[in-house]
């Protein structure tokens, strides 16, 4: 018969296995075994899945055993550990199962140091240490069989800091507590499997809290590594990538996300896609091809990373130069110059499109930067004049578009100009 032997340094307190809540980890947030309940539970299983099981402490083995006892007419099974009886029953953590049996134990060791698991056909104890042996029947092959997916212990993270760790991620996503599985969800993508050192869990060691609050802290602290790993990786299908997912948790990404994206610039596929529509050729040299989610969260902190800029109030542009645009500018700039009409000499031009089709120019006051839409090209000259004007005067009055005042603004341009030409003064 074939055992999985799980073993540490150092003897274990019998009393602990049968005192209800006794541990020495509750004030431990770094530990798993916090409740004083998980020994009690896996005797219970092993008793009732009857599994050969034993346990040394040390040399020697601890001695247990099963009474019963009619109690209002019904059969209890109570254990006893060397000859003394316990308030531990057979019917403790019914919903348990194999893999949260074998978390126990192998928790445990992993706490007390020098943590080691085996198949072995024997079973005898050794001096200064606690060893446990189980049956290894068809749950507990299946739990071996599987081992990574419940625990990443010796796995090599991306990224580790003292409060998270990121590895490449499994079939779905996976939140880990210091290499121990506390969360799935197996109709979620991800990129990362998260371990979360310090998580919240309750008893049944189930993680307690929001998976979008953990996962975003992890990614704003990650290093480089991670990040391009993440960049290459994530998609509309991940979770982190979904438009559902929560990256207003606060925070701040660091500034490995900046310095892996380099010169390259963000953009997201809806905007590839809508220009590709209008028969636009996108320039994907040095373009980074993230989700939109993505896209928003790591450009509203980091200005110059995003293809698409953001341009006064009327929404995202995406910037795409070419000369024949930037010289059609040119051309009315000289007009301009021709009529004595001064243009601010700090004003810039990007050029591109916007998200809002209806859109051709718009000013962007603090930036000082006028963005013009490449739809321009099939506007006559005399429009581009005109968009010259009225965005260079938005500038020198800071006026908005569709106010009275800046309607007037123009009027009393007109009027002055009218009148200085016939070198009349009124």
């Amino acid at each position: 018969m074939k055992y999985l032997k799980i073993k540490n340094k150092g003897e274990l307190d019998i009393r602990l296995i049968a005192l209800m809540g006794g541990t020495t980890k509750s004030n431990d947030e770094f530990k798993i075994g916090q409740f004083g309940t998980g020994l009690k539970y896996t005797l219970a299983y092993l008793y009732r899945n009857n599994l050969d099981f034993k346990i040394f402490v040390g040399e020697k083995e601890v001695k247990l055993e099963i009474e019963t006892e009619d109690i209002g007419g019904e059969i209890f099974e109570i254990i006893c550990i060397n000859g003394h009886r316990t308030s531990i029953t057979t019917k403790m953590g019914y919903d348990w199962n194999a893999w949260m049996i074998l978390r126990e134990l192998w928790c445990n060791a992993l706490d007390e140091g020098d943590a080691e698991k085996s198949e072995v056909s024997e079973m005898s104890g050794e001096e200064n240490t606690t060893t446990f042996y189980i049956q290894i029947d068809n749950q507990i092959r299946s739990v071996l069989n599987d081992w990574r997916k419940y625990f990443i212990h010796g796995e090599q993270p991306i990224f580790s800091s003292e409060e998270y760790a990121l590895y490449p991620s499994g079939e779905h996503l996976c939140i880990y507590k210091q290499g121990v599985l506390i969360y799935e969800n197996k109709d979620k993508k991800s990129v990362f499997s998260y371990d979360v050192k310090n998580a919240q869990i309750n008893e049944l060691r189930q993680f307690v809290g929001s998976p979008s609050h953990v996962i975003t802290n992890c990614l704003y602290i990650c290093n480089e590594a991670a990040v391009r790993y993440f960049l290459e990786t994530v998609t509309e299908q991940h979770y982190e990538g979904a438009d559902s997912f929560d990256y207003s948790w606060y925070g701040s990404f660091s500034e490995a996300w900046k310095t892996v994206l380099g010169k390259g610039k963000l953009i997201y596929q809806k905007i590839i896609d809508d220009l590709k529509a209008r028969g636009n050729a996108v320039d994907m040299i040095d373009k980074v091809v993230v989700p939109k989610v993505v896209y928003k969260a790591l450009t509203k902190q980091f200005d110059g990373i995003g293809a698409l800029r953001v341009a006064s109030t009327i929404g995202e542009f995406y910037e795409d130069c070419d000369e024949h645009i930037e010289n059609k500018i040119k051309q009315g700039l000289v007009i301009l110059e021709s009529c004595g009409y001064v243009m601010h000499p700090q004003l810039e031009f990007k050029y591109g499109f916007f998200e809002d089709k209806s859109v051709l120019a718009r000013i962007h006051l603090s930036e000082k930067i006028i963005y013009v839409s490449k739809t321009l090209l099939q506007k006559p000259l005399f429009t581009i004049v005109g968009m010259l004007i009225e965005e260079n005067e938005h500038f020198n009055t800071g006026m908005s578009d569709n106010t009275r005042e800046f309607q007037q603004h123009f009027i009393d341009l007109y009027t002055r100009t009218l009148l200085a030409k016939h070198e009349i003064e009124i």
